[in-house]
């Protein structure tokens, strides 16, 4: 009872951190005459990552003494962007459905160039990551993590060097901490964004300790505990963050919290794991990756067929989210039945990239 009770306040937390952190760092963009795609894809990813990149770090880093700290590291670190991918979306597309009551039908109105750019970047840095993996050389292993930082500076630099679009502080809701004030101070939305990071840093860690005495409780393997449970917890900021944005009809700023995020978790983050452990992939952490790449691939390969961006694809994305807790489940349990649903899930995605791929080559 004490863990659920912890975990509501936690998520109290979280929900209220995320309130209070869209609508200052739309005012920092604002204060600093930056574009949405610096707003969304590199402030608004960059301080809503750090919950999810901290727990594997300190895991590993601090982990000397258990037995599976490298294991459950390694799991935050691949398990992170596999949320994105598909939770992630899966919460996108319920939210503009919600919504549509309000705006009307119809794709998410994205900026082209920026979440092209994001979905590339991300898709070249993931997959060097899981090639490093399978490389069991020295050289791979000292040359990649270099790669990966550089590819991030070079996002930021694009990022932040992209025109600007003209602000109207009359479509911005007022600042939180000056309510009144049509021109709030750049030290009043400081302090408003501090406030709002340890909220949701808070919130983050109060969920994970939850989580982690419930999977324990229930003998869950290490790495499904890493890769599902932990990144389920700490990716909340992201997810909620982007559901505001949704609910405010700021699409891009919402799809580029979750892309910017997703390259900095397939760069900065896997960087420092391969400089603090020997990075030898699992077939399980394999799995994880190679499912991150397909959500993510379906995503922006119906995206530059169709060039738009619509719930169904997010809803087939998400789709391979269940197949690492059914595994799980079907080897804790012996349950050979669930194979059956592991099945269905991948015909389904299968057949929705094929549909989606007949629909765009007959428009």
């Amino acid at each position: 009872m004490h863990a659920v009770l912890s975990m509501l306040l936690a998520l109290a937390m979280v929900l209220f951190g995320a309130e209070l952190f869209t609508n200052a760092v739309e005012w920092l963009g604002h204060k600093l005459r930056l574009g949405q795609s610096a707003v969304g894809s590199v402030f608004a990813a960059l301080g809503t990552a750090l919950p999810e990149a901290a727990v594997p770090v300190t895991a590993i880093a601090f982990g000397q003494d258990h037995p599976h700290a490298e294991e459950v590291g390694i799991g935050g670190i691949l398990g992170a962007p596999f949320l994105l991918a598909t939770l992630g979306s899966l919460m996108v597309a319920v939210s503009l459905y919600i919504t549509r009551q309000v705006r009307g039908p119809g794709a998410l109105a994205v900026e082209r160039s920026v979440f092209q750019r994001d979905m590339t970047f991300f898709l070249i840095a993931y997959a060097l990551t899981l090639s490093a993996g399978c490389v069991p050389l020295a050289a791979v292993h000292a040359v990649v993590p270099w790669l990966l930082v550089g590819l991030y500076a070079w996002f930021l630099i694009l990022n932040l060097r992209a025109p600007a679009q003209p602000h109207d502080p009359g479509r911005l809701h007022p600042l939180y901490l000056q309510w009144k004030s049509p021109h709030p101070s750049f030290l009043a939305v400081l302090l408003q964004l501090a406030c709002a990071l340890c909220a949701i840093v808070g919130g983050a860690q109060l969920l994970t300790d939850g989580v982690e005495f419930i999977a324990s409780w229930l003998a869950v393997p290490p790495f499904v505990l890493s890769a599902l449970l932990v990144p389920l917890t700490t990716e909340l900021p992201e997810t909620f963050n982007s559901v505001v944005w949704i609910r405010q009809g700021k699409d891009s700023l919402a799809i580029g919290n979750i892309t910017g995020a997703m390259v900095f978790q397939s760069t900065l983050v896997p960087a420092l794991g391969m400089w603090m452990t020997a990075w030898n992939l699992s077939a399980q952490a394999l799995l994880t990756g190679g499912l991150t790449l397909a959500a993510s691939a379906l995503i922006f390969g119906v995206y530059r067929l169709r060039g738009k961006l619509t719930p169904d694809v997010l809803i087939a994305a998400s789709l391979l989210y269940w197949i690492l807790p059914l595994l799980a489940l079907a080897d804790l349990y012996a349950a050979e039945a669930l194979y059956w649903g592991l099945a269905g899930i991948v015909a389904a995605f299968m057949g929705f990239a094929v549909r989606a791929g007949l629909v765009a080559r007959g428009a």
